[in-house]
């Protein structure tokens, strides 16, 4: 096991499953922040991942006010230039090597990792990691942590017939040659299996055939913490973190926690044994829903306009896990059951 302690600031690197802008998942960031008392300053949206989009404006724009809203992080946006001047390259290497919090988000690994690893993004990630950072990458952006990559758009937006690329290896810790799958439990598919970042399982297991990895794989709305400081790995939200290898499968739930250094000593079940996903039972969990949804609602208002944030999240984790999911418009806020 390399060295974890890293020189400076806690280096922290926190994978998100899906829900990574969501109000509800506001409370993880919160969490990290005030248990390393963190007070980040210099914070940038690495925002490649979805620079080919014609929204990709009004997209920057949306996670900046996220981040300022929610977790009071204040962002700048750091668009990679197309251009290869020394200038311009060594500007985006300062203000990588400056940064206390990076954010990356959705939209294309491949496309993002062609860019990072021409302009040397990749080792300025590695080195901040190093030498402290807060690095949040979520969706697009945490598939591309790993030692390779699932190229998700050519493959599910496609269908093309690709192979794994080589990616970051920011997770050259843990010792292993790893693959990160956020979406893990996806079932959006309905009539056919999206689980495993929209590919199915099928297709993920054809890619993998043969290779000696380690597959994370990062249920929706769930955040994946490794703490190198502390070497510890945590998760938070509603789902679970899956690790598995062909030495076995082994899950960290939500709200547990493991060392970092335990992680080759936990391949405890047999590698053909399935992680099944259960349905909700929607009737018996809603019965559970004993107090006025609308007082509940009041509540968490009033908390919001208090700036209360965590009392407020707490309320809506609670509706959340009911089966009660509320939406703030205009005109207030309305709720509904699913």
């Amino acid at each position: 096991m390399k060295n974890l302690k890293p020189k400076n600031n806690p280096s922290i690197i926190t994978l998100f499953g899906s829900g990574e802008t969501s109000p509800h998942m506001s409370k993880a960031y919160r969490e990290i922040l005030q248990t390393e008392n963190l007070q980040p300053i210099n914070n940038y949206l690495l925002d490649t991942p979805f620079g080919f989009q014609e929204n990709h404006q009004s997209l920057s724009e949306k996670i900046i006010a996220y981040f300022r809203d929610k977790v009071g992080i204040n962002l700048k946006s750091l668009n990679l230039p197309n251009s290869d001047s020394f200038a311009d390259r060594q500007d985006v290497q300062n203000k990588i090597l400056e940064s206390d919090f990076i954010f990356s988000g959705p939209g294309s690994p491949t496309y993002a990792l062609s860019i990072w690893k021409d302009s040397g993004v990749n080792n300025y990630l590695k080195n901040r990691l190093h030498t402290g950072c807060f690095i949040t990458f979520a969706s697009a952006a945490a598939l591309t942590v790993g030692t390779f990559v699932i190229p998700v758009y050519e493959i599910y937006k496609v269908g093309e017939n690709k192979s794994l690329v080589s990616g970051l290896n920011l997770l050259e810790f843990l010792d292993n040659q790893t693959i990160v799958v956020p979406h893990f439990n996806n079932q959006e598919g309905q009539d056919h299996d999206t689980s495993h970042c929209f590919i199915g399982e099928n297709r993920f297991n054809k890619l993998i055939k043969g290779k000696d990895l380690l597959m994370i794989g990062i249920e929706e709305h769930t955040a994946l913490t490794f703490n190198l400081n502390k070497s510890l790995i945590t998760v938070r939200g509603r789902g679970n973190a899956i690790f598995k290898s062909d030495k076995g499968v082994f899950m960290i739930k939500s709200g547990g926690a493991m060392d970092i250094k335990d992680i080759n000593n936990k391949f405890v079940a047999p590698i053909s044994e399935e992680i099944e996903y259960q349905e909700p039972d929607l009737k018996k969990e809603i019965s559970k829903v004993e107090v006025d949804i609308n007082n509940l609602i009041d509540l968490r208002n009033k908390a919001r306009v208090e700036k209360k944030w965590e009392f407020s999240d707490n309320i809506r984790d609670i509706l959340a896990k009911n089966n009660i999911i509320i939406k703030d418009t205009k005109e207030g806020t309305t709720w509904k059951k699913f």
